[in-house]
């Protein structure tokens, strides 16, 4: 098992897509923060009694797309954590993260070289654990980097660094980062099963524009006509987690959200495990 888990990490960081993402990451996060002070200074010159207050999402009020909204209140100063936060909620760290995911999950399988390593290990299962724990690296490194990025991307445009509430900030980052590691596998599991790239890539990316939210409202509907009353199913997914996470999350919304994430986890681990044992390679 040691043996598989550093074979996969030697192929990740000799992926150049990875380098890639990682670059067009950096980018968008320095473009987005110019974004962002942009539509902040033009907010500042309005009227006080005109402009909107920032409302965290619900279950309701999730649209179809991505939309990334600054929580920091006028006059006061955009944080690291304002910023991280509202990217993190809007999924765009998500959409380069299953990017990467599908990327990785099929490139050996698309080239063949599956049916050298399959033919090698005794249970090929063990093959999509050594590929999660990849995927977890790689997506630990990612969030850490695009935080850090944040940082020096507010130090260049707003020309000083806050960072912000530092608990809460650790409360939500790490919370976030395992359920970012649960749509990851769920998208490494898409991409196993399907064995197709485009498709798995588009479904990927469906799923961090929330298009799922219109088959959870038909869902709510049906639970509704049941006597159900009160039912959002956007409640029980991960990206649903991830976008309802409060911005300063209580015990509670933490051991909410992680118990999502780990139910979710092991069944597409578990999953895929099983599809890739009895697959012929």
């Amino acid at each position: 098992m040691l043996n598989m888990i550093k074979m996969d990490l030697y192929r990740m960081f000799r992926t150049k897509s990875m380098y890639i993402v990682w670059i067009v990451l950096a980018v968008a996060v320095l473009f987005t923060t110019f974004m962002c002070k942009t539509d902040y200074d033009s907010l500042n010159k309005e009227d006080a009694a005109q402009q909107e207050q920032f409302t965290e999402p619900t279950a309701e009020n999730i649209n179809v797309g991505m939309m990334v909204t600054l929580p920091t209140e006028p006059g006061e100063k955009i944080t690291v954590y304002d910023i991280f936060y509202a990217n993190s909620q809007g999924k765009f760290y998500a959409l380069f993260l299953v990017i990467f995911a599908v990327l990785f999950s099929t490139a050996d399988i698309g080239s063949g070289y599956i049916k050298n390593i399959g033919g090698q290990v005794q249970k090929r299962g063990a093959l999509i654990f050594s590929r999660s724990i990849a995927l977890a690296v790689f997506m630990a490194l990612t969030m850490t980097g695009a935080f850090i990025l944040q940082a020096v991307a507010n130090y260049i445009v707003f020309g000083d660094l806050e960072w912000g509430d530092p608990k809460a900030a650790c409360s939500y980052f790490l919370t976030e980062l395992v359920l970012h590691y649960a749509l990851v596998l769920i998208c490494m599991a898409i991409a196993i099963v399907l064995k197709n790239n485009v498709i798995s890539m588009v479904i990927s990316i469906c799923l961090t524009m929330n298009i799922m939210s219109i088959v959870y409202g038909l869902v709510n509907s049906a639970v509704r006509k049941m006597g159900i009353h009160n039912f959002q199913m956007y409640k029980y997914t991960i990206t649903g987690k991830i976008s309802l996470l409060p911005m300063n999350p209580s015990g509670k919304d933490c051991f909410l959200a992680l118990g999502v994430a780990c139910v979710f986890i092991i069944i597409m681990i578990s999953a895929s495990s099983v599809v890739f044992q009895k697959r012929d390679i």
